[in-house]
């Protein structure tokens, strides 16, 4: 599945197929996250949302 990205150096864009790790036009290579990454991201999120679910399961419980 193919999608139009906007580079962040030259602000062109361009079809992005998914694997692309640099731009093109310019050549600014596209920073690469790691699955340890997402897996803290998500596990903050989680944090920072566990007053609300508690809070809500007070409310409703």
């Amino acid at each position: 599945m193919s999608s139009l990205r906007e580079c962040p150096s030259c602000a062109l864009e361009f079809e992005d197929t998914g694997d692309v790790t640099e731009c093109p036009y310019c050549g600014y290579e596209f920073p690469q996250r790691t699955a340890s990454v997402r897996w803290v991201a998500w596990l903050l999120a989680l944090l920072l949302l566990w007053p609300a679910i508690k809070g809500l399961m007070y409310l409703f419980g």
